[in-house]
């Protein structure tokens, strides 16, 4: 026999643990999110655009660097909600994941010219925008408790990630020779 602790879905369980946060908190964000999903979509329609006028990834880079630099460096925001405790995730592991892009950014793609045309950073470049797309409106639906399943599905579906730890991997190896 189960106990009433053992009867309810998984997301009841998620939300009856979750430390609820104020409201100020809810609204930054909620803001934060909803910007950081618009400035990537920003990017996906750009590197689309790109694609069609030109019918290659070569010059991509140079076309988006601002946009990227700017939303890269902008998610060091993201170790500033861990350290005040407004989102629950480890500031290391936040600051591994985004020291670690803003490492491909600034210090491989942006400083090595020659990277900047190579399929390698083409990729990354897509896997990024993709899983940030997804990512930040996980976010932003969940903090407003309208979870769509789609951005469920996606943002648990190893069909949207797999790719990105080879992709960065490629272009360290490719600036280092």
């Amino acid at each position: 026999m189960a106990s009433s602790e053992d009867e309810g879905s998984v997301e009841e369980k998620e939300n009856s643990r979750k430390k609820p946060i104020g409201p100020v908190a809810t609204a930054w964000l909620t803001f934060y999110n909803i910007a950081m999903t618009a400035g990537w979509l920003v990017l996906a329609i750009a590197m689309c655009r790109f694609y069609m006028v030109t019918g290659t990834h070569k010059g991509l880079y140079k076309t988006i660097q601002k946009t990227l630099k700017f939303f890269q460096t902008f998610a060091l925001l993201e170790l500033v909600h861990c350290a005040l405790g407004i989102v629950r995730t480890s500031v290391l592991v936040t600051g591994v994941q985004v020291s670690s892009r803003i490492f491909m950014v600034w210090f491989i793609a942006n400083s090595i010219k020659q990277i900047q045309n190579e399929e390698s950073v083409l990729l990354f470049l897509v896997v990024w925008t993709v899983t940030e797309i997804t990512r930040y409106s996980y976010y932003t639906f969940n903090l407003l408790n309208h979870l769509p399943y789609f951005i469920k599905w996606a943002s648990v579906s190893p069909a949207i990630l797999p790719h990105a730890s080879s992709k960065k991997k490629s272009s360290v190896r490719r600036s280092l020779c």
